[in-house]
This record gives structure tokens, C-alpha cells and sequence, in this order.
């Protein structure tokens, strides 16, 4: 029973040296020392050294697979969404009878006029149940229940406040942000997110925040995307940091908690809660800096709301060139944002598709955390969605519009030459507003 916790011990040991080879790349054998022999026994050793390297590599690659545990589910098994318009006389109850599955709960959106509920069945029962409520109820819209997730990557811990590496703090000066620009007049910004922690620095002119998820934001992933929005500045003169757009007024549904494994996930009927929610603050603008797999429930919720909103901003997901569609950034009407890092490449996991609208930073971006007097430097699309969000609290606090052609008319292009799948339009660039 040694041998495995063995391979591990040696993957782990060996991971500096390996992790410098390009996958699928032999690594190269070591330099020939001028003092040593072309032949006999030192000679000899250098071709052992060779053999042992390429046995590593072996273990290495199984021991990652030992590793890596089973990807998260795109959908929760064994759940379902069903929505219709409040008022129509269906009742979750009599469709959860009707269909053979179980109620789990049901809520009125208010401000979306539709009640949602969430059944459970069988994974394999749910396709044939879903699609006999639709035939016998044309008005009724059912499908299965994504799992909402953060946009982000595994954060890098920074060694030091990130003045002392100038160069680290480029997504300000990448985008043509000087300085803080306080906004003239208060925009109502919302976000479906993790829970904000508004001691991280905040600069606004209100905040309002409903907890939807009872177990948390672990990662901070909320307060994050806040400070990149209206952080106050901090760090040396030449070198600080900041939230470009102070003075808007946050109103955060915090539907992101975790599952059973501690990921940080959002249950889709929490979501739209938190949807409801921000519309009935009177949310002006929304920022999704989470993403889910399709599904029609989610995209009927979306398309009642846009119209109530003045931009809906949502990160473009990390799926990587076969993520396929991410909602809500894939709907229609919706501002997608992908990520590049500080030399304009796109985000490596960043998702393709010409849905994408256009990119803002989102590779190595650093952000204050309440828990890290350092901070950490961020990575994902999750990250450049508050810097297109925070640019069109701007425009529209000087009364600019604010949809996918207005924030391209200004935007730098991105190789390859033209709109693309990977960065839309191109860079956003903020420009001068009118004073």
C-alpha cells in the first residue's frame, strides 16, 4: 500500500524541475560538464541521470491524475427548473405532482412577474418529466438546473505590497485610468456575487447587500470584485492602487456559497432571487462576475430583466477554447467581458465565441484582501467585468450610453486584426468624459 502515497511524495518532489518542460516535450538532458569525460564511468552516470529524469516525468503525470478529483457538475443532479408568469394558475405543487417529481421549493420574483420552482427526480427521469410539462403546458418554461460558479482561477499569494514591482499594477494604466474619478452623480450599480466586506476600503455612496447563501463567500470573490469597482486608493503615490469609479451606490445580492466539497458554487434558484432582488432596488446597472451552462429558465429571467437595466455586464467565463456558452454572458443583450494580461494576450482559459463584446484586464490582477495584508494577484474573467461595469457607471453618470457599440467605438484592437472570438471589439479604453 506504499506505493502510491510513494509516486505522490516523488511527483511532489520533482514538480520545480518538471513544471519548466512544455507538455508533451521531453525535458532536455542535462549540460555535459567541460572537466568530464567523453567516455568511461562518470560519463556513464550522465546517461542514468537522463533515465531517472523520463521516469519522473511518468510519475508525474500519474500522480496528477491521482490529484485532480472529478470536475464539478455543469448541473445539479437530479434537479430542475420550471418557471411561469405569477397569476396563471399553475401552482409548483400540482406540477410536481403532474410530472412524478418532488417539490423542493418554489419563490415569487416579484419584479420579474414569475414564480420558479425547483423539482427533483431521477437524472434520468428528468428529460422525459420535463418534456411532457412542456407539451401539456406550452406557457410553462422547464429545464434543468445549472450550478452557478465563480469566473476566477487559483489566486497567487503576493510577496510583498505590490508598489515594490511596479509593473505588477497594470490594469489602470492598460484601460487609460490616471486616477479615481468620482462619479457626479450616484449610479445604482448591482452585483450577483459573494458576500462584500465593505471594511476591505470601499469608497461609495451607499451600499446595500441581502444574504442569499447561507454559508458564505471563502474566497472573497465578492469583496474583490467591489474593491476593483470603488476601492480607496493605497500603496505610494507612483505606485497605488485603486477602484476607478468612487461614488456608486452597491447593492450586492450575495448568492455565492459553497457545495459539499467547499467550492465555491451559487444554487440557480438563488440567483435569480438575487436577480429580483437587485431590480427591485432599483438597480441601473448589473454586474455577473459568475457563469453557468444554459438553460431556458435562467435566459426567460434574464430577458424580462434586461429591459429594466441600463447594461448588464458579465464575465465571458474560463471554459477555454471548447467552454461553449456561459450564461448569462452568451444571452442576448448582455456585455460579455473577456480577460488579457499586461502584454494584450487573451486569458488562456478565457471562453471563445462571438458573443464575447470586448476585454478589460483580468490576468494577475491585484486586489486588496481583508485577510492578506499583501493582497493577491487575481486571475479569470471574473476579474475584467467590474472594469467595463465601473467605465459604464461613468458614461452613464454623464449621461453617455452605455451598450456593447458605445463602450467599442474607443476600444484598442487586439491581435489578430478585427473583432474576434477571443476579445470581441478589443481593449476597452476609457477615454476623456465630458465635465
Amino acid at each position: 500500500m506504499l506505493h502510491r502515497p510513494l509516486a505522490l511524495l516523488l511527483t511532489l518532489a520533482c514538480l520545480p524541475a518538471l513544471a519548466q518542460t512544455t507538455p508533451g516535450t521531453p525535458p532536455k538532458p542535462p549540460a555535459q560538464s567541460p572537466d568530464l569525460p567523453q567516455g568511461g564511468h562518470r560519463g556513464s552516470a550522465v546517461g542514468i541521470g537522463v533515465g531517472v529524469q523520463v521516469d519522473l516525468t511518468q510519475l508525474f503525470r500519474a500522480g496528477r491524475r491521482l490529484l485532480q478529483s472529478e470536475p464539478p457538475p455543469a448541473y445539479a443532479p437530479g434537479r430542475a427548473l420550471v418557471s411561469f408568469e405569477t397569476g396563471s394558475g399553475l401552482s409548483a405543487q400540482a406540477l410536481a405532482a403532474e410530472s412524478g417529481l418532488r417539490l423542493i421549493e418554489s419563490t415569487t420574483l416579484d419584479a420579474l412577474g414569475l414564480t420558479v420552482a425547483e423539482l427533483e427526480g431521477a437524472p434520468a427521469q428528468l428529460p422525459d418529466a420535463l418534456q411532457r410539462l412542456r407539451t401539456a403546458h406550452p406557457e410553462l418554461t422547464a429545464d434543468l438546473a445549472p450550478v452557478w460558479r465563480a469566473q476566477d482561477a487559483a489566486p497567487a499569494l503576493a510577496s510583498s505590497w505590490p508598489g515594490a514591482r511596479v509593473g505588477r499594477l497594470y490594469a489602470t494604466d492598460l484601460l487609460g485610468i490616471r486616477q479615481p474619478l468620482p462619479l457626479p452623480l450616484p449610479v445604482r450599480v448591482a452585483m450577483l456575487d459573494g458576500a462584500v466586506d465593505p471594511a476591505i476600503g470601499l469608497d461609495l455612496a451607499g451600499f446595500e447587500q441581502v444574504e442569499i447563501a447561507s454559508n458564505g463567500d471563502p474566497g472573497q470573490h465578492g469583496t474583490a470584485v467591489a474593491c476593483l469597482l470603488a476601492c480607496r486608493p493605497r500603496g505610494p503615490a507612483n505606485a497605488a492602487f485603486f477602484g476607478p469609479s468612487p461614488g456608486l451606490v452597491l447593492l450586492n445580492a450575495a448568492v455565492l456559497g459553497r457545495d459539499a466539497q467547499g467550492r465555491p458554487q451559487a444554487r440557480a434558484l438563488d440567483v435569480l432571487r438575487g436577480l429580483d432582488w437587485s431590480l427591485r432596488q432599483g438597480a441601473q446597472i448589473l454586474n455577473v462576475s459568475l457563469g453557468a451552462a444554459p438553460d431556458a429558465v435562467t435566459a426567460r429571467a434574464f430577458a424580462l430583466a434586461r429591459p429594466r437595466l441600463d447594461a448588464i455586464i458579465a464575465a465571458a467565463g474560463n471554459g477555454g477554447a471548447d467552454g461553449g456558452l456561459v450564461y448569462p454572458a452568451a444571452l442576448p443583450g448582455v456585455i460579455a467581458v473577456a480577460a488579457v494580461d499586461a502584454r494584450l494576450r487573451p486569458y488562456r482559459d478565457g471562453n471563445r465565441g462571438s458573443w464575447i463584446a470586448l476585454a478589460a484586464p483580468g490576468v494577475d490582477v491585484w486586489a486588496p484582501m481583508r485577510d492578506d495584508a499583501h493582497g493577491r494577484y487575481l486571475t479569470g474573467t471574473s476579474f475584467a467585468a467590474p472594469f467595463v461595469t465601473a467605465w459604464a457607471a461613468q458614461r452613464l453618470a454623464h449621461g453617455l450610453p452605455v451598450d456593447a457599440p458605445a463602450l467599442c467605438a474607443g476600444a484598442r484592437d487586439v491581435p489578430p486584426a478585427g473583432r474576434d472570438v477571443q476579445t470581441g471589439c478589443g481593449l476597452l479604453q476609457w477615454g476623456d468624459l465630458p465635465r
